[in-house]
């Protein structure tokens, strides 16, 4: 990670009040998946892939036994942190100019934090280098796919009828390319939205009853391979997820943290926002992805 440039900033003079930074993604499993408390240990979560069910039976008739199916889904832990370098010529700034900065450092490496989630879970894939985490399999490459056509009604119609028969759905996750096509279709004889629910700023909360959100995480954008994602649909419940310890900012004066040199020889300081997750997805078919159709293809 390159350092911090602060050569455009007037230190110890005044910094500006307003840090003007652009839109940001942010993370869809935050927002349609509930968070569950967690320990610091790995989790196995049970699922029933087959529930019982009751019969009639008739006066003095044997009973039958019930049918009961079940699997173990591990939850494991997964460390997430952002490191950002700057010149120590940073700390000749006033305590209130200093605090101002950190607080967006925060702000912001908190919510890289949370793009993570969704690039662990979705597509297991390092947000930083845009490549495979080794050890993580993705959501995508599990959940039931359907191929994008010209029509993104009839897609997202098309992914309902594939989420499994056994599951309600209950929260769509959109890439910003989605929600756009959807946000474009009118009613032939009105010209009226479709899609009503979905503002310019293409950041929906529910589309037609249920729970959405809108993020390029769905599609991966930092990807070094385009995923070819635009959405995926089903049952967030069967996302199981939480923060097991949030480790906070750490000020980092001496060493080298990150693998870019000495801070002290090079002038530098840094801080770090880490996180612990624990995480798991509990039946990957109950969610539908839909994909691009190059990718699918492929």
């Amino acid at each position: 990670m390159a350092a911090l440039d602060t050569s455009l900033i007037k230190l110890p003079v005044s910094v500006a009040q307003e840090i003007v930074s652009k839109a940001k993604d942010s993370s869809t499993i935050q927002a349609l998946s509930p968070q569950t408390p967690m320990l610091f240990k790995d989790i196995e979560h049970i699922v029933f892939t087959k529930s019982p069910e009751a019969e009639f039976v008739g006066e003095g008739a044997q009973k039958s036994p019930a049918e009961l199916e079940l699997k173990a889904v591990e939850g494991k832990r997964q460390k997430a942190q952002v490191t950002v370098r700057m010149s120590n010529e940073f700390e000749w700034a006033d305590e209130d100019n200093q605090l101002h900065i950190i607080d967006e450092i925060v702000k912001q490496s908190s919510e890289a934090l949370g793009r993570a989630l969704d690039y662990g879970i979705y597509h297991a894939i390092n947000p930083r280098t845009g490549t495979k985490v080794g050890d993580l399999t993705a959501l995508t490459a599990g959940a039931t796919a359907v191929t994008a056509t010209d029509d993104p009604s009839v897609d997202l119609d098309a992914m309902i009828d594939a989420v499994n028969e056994d599951y309600d759905v209950n929260g769509l996750a959109i890439s910003k390319a989605f929600a756009n096509k959807l946000r474009k279709i009118r009613v032939k004889n009105t010209g009226m939205r479709l899609y009503p629910e979905i503002p310019i700023n293409l950041q929906t909360g529910t589309i037609e009853g249920i729970n959405a959100a809108t993020s390029n995480t769905v599609s991966g954008r930092l990807a070094k391979t385009a995923t070819g994602v635009e959405a995926i649909l089903g049952d967030f419940n069967m996302i199981k997820w939480g923060i097991i310890r949030d480790l906070g900012l750490e000020k980092i004066t001496m060493g080298d943290p990150d693998g870019l040199g000495d801070l002290k020889r090079l002038n530098q300081i840094a801080y770090r926002v880490e996180i612990v997750y624990s995480w798991a997805v509990l039946d990957p078919k109950a969610f539908a992805v839909l994909k691009a159709a190059s990718s699918t293809s492929r």
